[in-house]
């Protein structure tokens, strides 16, 4: 009956461990979050202050530390019903406002990639995060990357309530959504937003709006 308030603290507990943080710091002696404009102690900051083996470790642990609470609740437990929605929703909620960190954690990304993908024996929702990454990615191209996220984690959430079947997929998702979306509002980069599709592009930069592309003239 309490199983799922236990896996609920284990995954916070095990979120709250911020590799991308620490690793570089014991390896390298360098803390990630200086340097950068974001200041956050994340994977791809961890990649660009202590180099490409070390960053991808911290990553690929980012992600397990999220995916391995949810999988044992899911996969092994069979924790079910909406009470799933936090053991989903606490590894990402760890990451982001770590106690280790003074409750000033990480963005969230990997992890949440990660605990989506712990609940894989019940629910694809992951490759719907995935799918709506991809699209503002490659196809819908926004500039800069918050905005990217931003947008395709709202498109994600709002796709998995209107076709995810299990309610508490529903819940974790928006949640998740919601968490990652806060973290990156609050360190949104005001300079300037554009978008891409193909060749062409278009961007709001110092109040004015610019076009580019063959045989546009920009203004």
């Amino acid at each position: 009956m309490f199983l799922w308030l236990l896996m609920t603290a284990a995954g916070f507990l095990s979120g709250s461990v911020m590799y991308a943080y620490f690793i570089p710091k014991w390896i390298r002696g360098v803390d990630v979050r200086q340097g950068h404009e974001d200041e956050n102690p994340g994977g791809t900051n961890a990649v660009d202050t202590a180099g490409l083996p070390i960053g991808i470790t911290c990553i690929i642990l980012d992600l397990a530390k999220a995916f391995a609470p949810v999988f044992v609740a899911v996969s092994v437990l069979g924790i079910r019903g909406v009470t799933l929605a936090p053991v989903i929703v606490a590894p990402v909620l760890g990451h982001a406002f770590s106690p280790f960190m003074r409750f000033k954690g990480g963005k969230a990304v990997a992890s949440s990639f990660g605990a989506l993908l712990g609940a894989i024996g019940i629910s694809w929702a992951v490759f719907i995060l995935v799918l709506a990454m991809l699209i503002f990615q490659f196809a819908l191209v926004l500039k800069p990357n918050s905005a990217k996220v931003l947008a395709g984690y709202a498109c994600a959430s709002i796709a998995a309530f209107l076709i995810e079947p299990l309610p508490e997929i529903k819940i974790a998702m928006l949640l998740i959504c919601f968490i990652v979306c806060y973290k990156h509002v609050r360190r949104f980069d005001s300079g300037g937003i554009g978008l891409g599709v193909g060749p062409f592009s278009v961007s709001y930069e110092d109040r004015e709006l610019k076009f580019a592309g063959p045989g546009v003239h920009k203004k």
